[in-house]
């Protein structure tokens, strides 16, 4: 099981998730979802799609692929040997679970009818900067992005799978999807506490503040874009729908 490198949290989490709500609960294309309206929803599951399948494959480029030299100067060779172990292995977990998010996407699509393995949708260049923004070499700054996606995930979740109208819309009257974010039934540190814990361990200052800026800012830049991406999948693909 991983174990935390550091004892408390370089952030305050819950001024992260306040942030983030503010974003959620603003944007037009998640209060029209949250109230049911079927043309939003649509365009919310075919938006955003292709980032959910890029952020698995994000997840999985970095397994085996953590840098050694940065935590060995900082941590010393013998912790860093079990730590390293560890951390791969968080990351192998995330990757995997992931995975099993993304099919729960296309599963609740499907319930309404919509094939995400069609092919046939466009990739929206909001959703093409998130999916860039989450392809970074840099360890800070990735392990900072998948942080402000776990923040997104669960506020998102928790917004819409506690609104009836939305719920309602599909046929078995749940969300997979957002449940699977909206538990926090976790075995050891969730997953954004090993986000952020490894994004810390990377940073080269020792200084939280420092370190808790940078943080920070990588994760606000997340959830702007994530903001900016919803705001253009209502503009583009939100569609009356046709009344037979």
């Amino acid at each position: 099981m991983y174990a935390l490198l550091f004892a408390e949290p370089v952030l305050d989490r819950d001024v992260v998730r306040v942030g983030t709500r503010e974003g959620i609960f603003s944007s037009p294309l998640i209060r029209a979802c949250a109230q049911g309206d079927r043309a939003s929803i649509r365009a919310l599951l075919i938006g955003f799609w292709p980032f959910v399948q890029a952020f698995e494959r994000a997840i999985d480029q970095r397994v085996g692929h953590l840098p050694l030299r940065p935590l060995v100067e900082r941590f010393g060779q013998s912790r860093v040997k079990t730590f390293f172990s560890e951390a791969r292995e968080a990351v192998r977990e995330m990757k995997e679970e992931e995975g099993s998010h993304a099919l729960l996407w296309v599963a609740g699509a499907k319930e309404l009818g919509i094939d995400l393995n069609a092919d046939q949708y466009p990739q929206l260049s909001s959703v093409e900067n998130l999916i860039q923004a989450s392809t970074s070499d840099d360890p800070v700054e990735f392990f900072s992005w998948l942080a402000g996606v776990e923040y997104l995930a669960e506020e998102l979740s928790a917004y819409l799978c506690h609104a009836p109208a939305f719920i309602s819309t599909f046929p078995s009257g749940r969300w997979i999807w957002g449940e699977a974010h909206n538990a926090h039934d976790h075995h050891g540190p969730s997953h954004l506490e090993i986000d952020e814990d490894l994004a810390r361990a990377y940073h080269p200052s020792n200084d939280s503040k420092i370190v808790g800026a940078t943080m920070g800012a990588n994760i606000r830049r997340c959830i702007h874009l994530f903001d900016k991406a919803a705001d253009q999948i209502q503009e583009t693909l939100v569609q009356p729908e046709k009344v037979s």
